[in-house]
């Protein structure tokens, strides 16, 4: 009797050992649901627009209306049902050439977007703004990527490495892009006291780019001092201020950039006009040390996405030329 006492006592130590001895109450209960209702949810992602968008499966039906994102869906491995029309702008990747075209980017075709029955649409802020409620009216997930910065790109390729259950490829890009990226930094003269101003030229007018620029990001991950900082942004440009040559005289920067998005001629032109023809501009050190660098419209106008790297390199070797022999 006593030999069966004692093995009953063992088990009951063995079974509280590992279930232990909470009692079973509404906390525990909360708990354990709250974990149960997690598990059906493929994925939570909070996107460009603070938007938590909530994925219960993973997306099968994927449309991309952002250009630099078709790169890291690529680039990870996944799928489009549709993607925008492709131009000198635009860089379809070769597995995307035979996916159905929803229109240029500034001429979306909704309804075609709709009658390919998505299940996600990565989508950018301006187009969420005019669809997004057609959107939700048609049971259409949608996530906004608007990367500019550096720190913007990573978060938009994890994103999609999360949607499409690609994190370990994501993952591998990240580490591929930061190991360029440092490389590059690596080579930047600590302490320097580059200063630059970066232009941007269209056809109707001149204006300076800011450090919330895709240039202007760039030349502060270089550690360039960009004489524009500080300066009110035009209203509804962000990213851009007036243009001044009092100003840029008073500056008198090391550097200057140029970025330009139309017709060349037309645009060389304007900056004829309004900077290259005024007698103070000859008086610029910049100047009168030819350090005035055009910079690729595909590269600083455009969101770079996977070829971030390949811009810093770009306005790295035109500031610190003795460095990238």
């Amino acid at each position: 009797m006593q030999k069966l006492l004692l093995i009953l006592l063992i088990i009951c130590i063995s079974v509280l050992s590992v279930f232990g001895c909470k009692p079973d109450n509404a906390a525990t209960n909360a708990g354990t649901e709250q974990h149960q209702i997690s598990a059906k949810v493929f994925a939570e992602i909070t996107d460009d627009e603070n938007r938590k968008v909530t994925l219960a499966k993973k997306p099968e039906r994927v449309i991309v209306m952002v250009p630099s994102v078709l790169n890291y869906v690529d680039a990870v491995g996944g799928s489009v049902v549709g993607r925008p029309s492709s131009s000198k702008f635009i860089e379809i990747p070769a597995s995307m050439q035979n996916v159905e075209d929803v229109g240029h980017v500034s001429n979306i075709n909704i309804e075609k977007v709709v009658g390919l029955k998505p299940d996600l649409i990565f989508i950018n802020a301006q187009l969420y703004r005019k669809f997004g409620k057609m959107l939700d009216e048609n049971h259409i997930s949608a996530i906004v990527l608007q990367p500019k910065s550096y720190e913007e790109t990573k978060k938009a390729i994890a994103t999609v490495g999360r949607v499409y259950g690609k994190t370990k490829e994501a993952d591998l890009k990240l580490k591929e892009m930061d190991s360029r990226v440092n490389a590059i930094l690596s080579k930047v003269p600590e302490n320097h006291d580059k200063r630059i101003v970066i232009l941007h030229a269209s056809v109707s007018t001149v204006t300076v780019e800011l450090e919330t620029s895709i240039a202007g990001g760039i030349a502060k991950k270089l550690g360039l001092i960009n004489v524009s900082a500080g300066i009110p942004a035009i209203h509804g440009r962000p990213e851009k201020a007036p243009y001044s040559m009092e100003s840029l005289v008073e500056q008198d920067p090391d550097i200057i950039f140029i970025t330009t998005l139309g017709a060349k001629e037309k645009i060389e032109k304007r900056l004829q006009a309004d900077v290259k023809n005024n007698p103070a501009y000859g008086a610029l050190k910049a100047a009168r040390n030819k350090r005035v660098y055009a910079l690729p419209e595909t590269l600083f106008m455009l969101a770079p996405g996977l070829r971030y790297p390949e811009a810093m390199e770009m306005m790295a070797k035109d500031a610190f030329p003795e460095s990238f022999k």
